[in-house]
């Protein structure tokens, strides 16, 4: 019976375990995006993982919708980042940095005041984080790319991709989801296109490929190159009216590419499914109500899933054959020796979401999770010291 801490072979990379430390985006890169020596420490400490993957990280500036995150776009990122996959590297680690472009998800004050762009001038109905004015609407100032701009922007792809490898990743993973530029390409109701780019179901997953294939030129294999996909995630303003044509059809073309892997956002969260009134589900069954059954039928490679999933549940799905590694985010924030947690049975230390993001460079709730032996010892140390009389 497969176990989840047992080794993995993915292509030619062996990992350790089948658990995968999700890209959760701290906001701890410099305004400019470059990555700062607290990012290297925050994945050095969790390098037991079987694989990173970094937080969202910009090929080119206008990608960049959030305040904070780093880019790979510039030599000071490419340098600042060869510091992080060297500490990761130093610990046995393994680590991709996940490559994602925005497009129309963002704001100009966040990216130095460049225009937002996607595959329509349609807006995004979503709001996001600003230092200035807090939460505020998306930019509906988006710009449709041209035809000749949107291979300029797949060239903004493949030279971060050069980069990446300069700087020492281990691999790369296009986020092609949660409403990013891809996922913009890639839907029915974003893409109103009438190029090469759109017009047909099967235009509509060109961008996608392209990119994907110029990753590929780039690192000189398609092995070390992965892709995170969200059929019918409704987030960041993105909507998709038949997402089972559009991801067949996507997924036959990523067969053809022979990828590293397809990784996969669940609609909604495991725990909020494995509560009251879903007990019925804890043989595996559960996981019938994810895209996962849809992709495991039409993808013939390694399927990643996440979701706020948990030890139980991924262990479940495994011996259900529904996936082959799983991404932990929210547990790998407050739980840099999380595969030892689950090793020994050791109890996972909750996060305290209020301090995980930003923080202007702070240790504080990114750095100061303490492991389970550490846990111990302080305790022990708060412990009042009895005289005997």
């Amino acid at each position: 019976m497969p176990y989840l801490l047992d080794k993995f072979q993915l292509k030619d990379l062996t990992l350790p375990n089948r658990l995968v430390m999700g890209p959760m985006t701290r906001a701890k890169a410099t305004p400019e995006g470059v990555p700062t020596p607290i990012m290297a420490t925050q994945y050095a400490q969790r390098a037991s993982a079987g694989l990173i993957i970094s937080e969202g990280t910009w090929p080119e500036r206008c990608g960049q919708g959030y305040c904070d995150i780093p880019g790979i776009a510039t030599q000071e990122q490419e340098d600042a980042w060869r510091t992080v996959t060297d500490a990761v590297h130093d610990k046995g680690g393994r680590i991709f940095l996940q490559m994602e472009h925005t497009g129309r998800v963002g704001h100009e004050v966040n990216n130095g005041g460049l225009q937002m762009v996607s595959s329509s001038s349609q807006p995004a109905d979503f709001q996001i984080y600003t230092h200035e004015q807090g939460m505020i609407q998306m930019t509906t100032d988006v710009h449709a790319l041209t035809t000749d701009e949107v291979h300029e922007v797949i060239d903004s792809y493949y030279k971060a991709a050069i980069r990446t490898k300069a700087a020492g990743f281990d691999g790369i993973e296009l986020h092609g989801a949660s409403g990013y530029l891809p996922h913009q390409f890639l839907s029915d109701v974003a893409n109103t296109r009438d190029d090469e780019f759109g017009g047909t179901l099967y235009k509509r997953t060109e961008f996608l490929v392209q990119v994907l294939s110029k990753l590929i030129e780039a690192w000189g294999t398609s092995h070390r190159i992965g892709i995170k996909i969200s059929p019918n995630i409704r987030f960041n303003g993105i909507s998709e009216e038949d997402p089972d044509s559009t991801y067949a059809i996507l997924l036959e073309r990523l067969n053809e590419l022979d990828l590293a892997y397809v990784a996969f956002k669940t609609p909604e969260s495991l725990r909020s499914l494995s509560g009251p009134g879903n007990e019925d589900l804890a043989d595996g069954e559960i996981w019938h109500r994810y895209p996962n059954e849809f992709i495991r039928e039409r993808y013939q490679g390694t399927v990643i899933a996440s979701g706020d999933l948990n030890q139980e549940y991924a262990q479940k799905a495994l011996e259900n054959d529904k996936t082959d590694l799983f991404v932990f985010g929210r547990d790998y924030m407050s739980n840099p020796d999380l595969v030892e947690r689950m090793r020994y049975g050791w109890p996972v230390t909750p996060v305290d979401m209020r301090r995980a993001y930003g923080g202007g460079g702070a240790e504080v709730g990114n750095n100061d999770y303490p492991t389970y032996p550490e846990e111990r010892a302080q305790a022990k140390a708060a412990e009042p010291e009895h005289k005997v009389s």
